[in-house]
């Protein structure tokens, strides 16, 4: 354990000696290839700590518990230590898939009194992480930790994307009610100021925080001395928590969705995440249009209406029909038959604009930028052929809340109040590919991925771009402000926007690589070499990594 910390500060140390590290950078980033492991993250030091538990013997699960720890410190903007968490998993030795969701979820309405539960979640990503410890892990829970607790504590070296949102949290008021919390204040500003781009920022509360939840074990978060301070803050500001609520906190274990697209298996995360069933009635949809024999959609203004005609509809037709199935129906098998998706495709395609129509567009359509605090997606393979594609977020605790070192800020996503089934619905989209009974390829995108990764997806499957390419190609909202519009990314032609303004879409232009159009995190293997392979979007941080 003592050479992993050892490595994980050299990493970090090496890192800030040379700013300019193109690994620190918004850019293209290279294809990785390994002949046993393959990790893919949110960032360098991430992907090389899970590649050092690999390399010392740990599996998929030990990577991803220590991966995931570490990003509450070294990618605090992105997620939170207290909320949510979906992922699936491939288990090599029974070859089964299996989803565990950490989702946080609201509080008993019926306890409240006068509280207001409305934005309360229960963020379950530490359990969740005690949960697949003790499922499948093979380390201490302390040495899951040690990592987070040494880059707590030595510092963390910001950059200018962490810098950027955190000025946005803590400077224009967009701070889930932080600027009045003295506690935030002194985590995010020590000396008045927020950290500045390439200096260190220490956070020696979260690192004792962190050294407590290691002693303690998860249940720390859920009945001990957090849980009580954080109850106690929630409630000061008028929000409904119980103890209850807390120590009845439970991850669940499902099956997956599987769909077919043209001749290919997926598998994808069940609900309450939206992302599964989402992204398979896009594709159901779409394979009605044969994309494979028409132009790229960033080359056709006929294709990209298509396309966003399907996943605009996609959308607003699930928008209020996911929920958390503990308490209520999905109707998922009729949206991903095939019946269903014959029949949608028919509605779009007679919904176009008649033959020889021009039509000019009334207004711009406003991008889905998502809250302040975003999302890590991993991907992780071991030698044994265990694959887990996992993402982590925010979406836990109550607006305004700040607990040792730990932002718990609520979430305002769709729950329930009473009764079972109090999952938040989230757009979660953990992805697999199958390929000969076993997994091909997983991928998966922070943000708002359904409509990113369909779009991805489309240009693995029906295009054939290699996947680093696939995600590089540039990408749009359908329908992102609920009304009919794209806004995309400026690597388009002149040709494809007077198409699009024809058709009498609004077009707003989202600069050639818009951060928050998601960042890919894809792993795939060479089904006849056995050789991995990983690649990360330009648009962020990531980093792949194999041996």
């Amino acid at each position: 354990m003592h050479r992993l910390i050892l490595f994980v500060l050299f990493v970090s140390i090496a890192l800030s000696a040379g700013a300019a590290d193109p690994r620190l950078n918004q850019g293209p980033k290279p294809t990785a290839t390994g002949n046993e492991v393959m990790v893919s993250t949110q960032l360098p030091i991430v992907t090389e700590t899970a590649l050092a538990v690999l390399e010392q013997g740990g599996n998929a699960v030990d990577a991803m518990i220590t991966a995931t720890f570490l990003q509450h410190v070294v990618d605090y903007h992105q997620v939170s230590h207290f909320g949510t968490m979906s992922g699936i998993y491939y288990e090599a030795a029974t070859g089964e898939y299996h989803v565990i969701s950490g989702v946080g979820t609201r509080p008993m309405a019926s306890r409240c009194g006068d509280g207001d539960p409305s934005s309360v979640s229960i963020g379950g990503v530490v359990k969740a992480m005690g949960a697949l410890a003790e499922r499948w892990g093979t380390r201490s829970w302390a040495e899951y930790l040690q990592p987070a607790i040494e880059a707590a504590r030595e510092g963390v070296e910001v950059s200018s994307f962490m810098y950027g949102i955190n000025y946005k949290l803590m400077q224009t008021g967009e701070s889930d009610g932080l600027i009045d919390n003295a506690q935030a204040r002194d985590f995010y500003m020590p000396d008045g100021f927020l950290v500045p781009v390439g200096e260190r920022w220490q956070m020696p509360a979260l690192a004792d925080h962190l050294t407590r939840l290691a002693d303690a074990g998860p249940d720390y978060m859920y009945t001990g001395d957090w849980a009580e301070a954080f109850i106690e803050a929630a409630k000061a500001r008028g929000h409904c928590v119980a103890p209850e609520d807390l120590e009845n906190y439970e991850v669940q274990w499902q099956a997956p969705v599987r769909f077919e697209y043209n001749g290919h298996t997926l598998i994808g995360s069940a609900p309450p995440d939206t992302g599964g069933v989402l992204v398979g009635l896009n594709l159901n949809i779409l394979q009605h249009f044969n994309l494979a024999d028409r132009p790229h959609y960033s080359e056709s203004a006929e294709t990209l209406e298509i396309m966003a005609r399907v996943l605009g509809r996609a959308r607003q037709e699930t928008q209020h029909m996911i929920n958390d199935p503990l308490a209520m129906q999905n109707p998922t098998e009729i949206w991903l038959s095939p019946a269903y998706g014959e029949m949608a495709a028919r509605v779009v395609a007679s919904s176009m604009r008649q033959p020889n129509i021009r039509l000019a567009a009334s207004a711009d359509v406003t991008p889905d930028h998502g809250r302040v605090l975003g999302s890590d997606h991993n991907v992780i393979v071991d030698a044994q052929g265990n694959w887990f594609s996992v993402l982590h977020t925010g979406h836990g605790g109550a607006p305004g809340v700040f607990v040792d070192g730990v932002r718990a800020t609520g979430s305002t996503a769709p729950a329930l109040t009473e009764g079972p089934g109090r999952r938040l619905v989230l757009p979660i989209t953990a992805i697999m590919i199958e390929k000969d009974g076993e997994p091909w390829l997983a991928m998966g995108t922070p943000g708002t991925p359904p409509q990113p990764v369909t779009q991805v997806l489309t240009n693995l499957l029906d295009w054939n771009m290699p996947p680093a390419q696939a995600a590089s190609m540039p990408r749009f909202w359908a329908w992102s402000g609920g009304e009919p519009g794209i806004a995309i990314e400026s690597r388009i032609s002149d040709e494809v926007r007077e198409g699009i303004q024809a058709a009498g879409l609004p077009l707003t232009d989202l600069g050639p690589y818009y951060w928050s159009t998601g960042s890919m995190q894809i792993v795939w293997r060479d089904p006849e070499t056995g050789q991995l392979y990983g690649a990360s979007d330009p648009r962020r941080l990531g980093w792949p990594a194999g041996f």
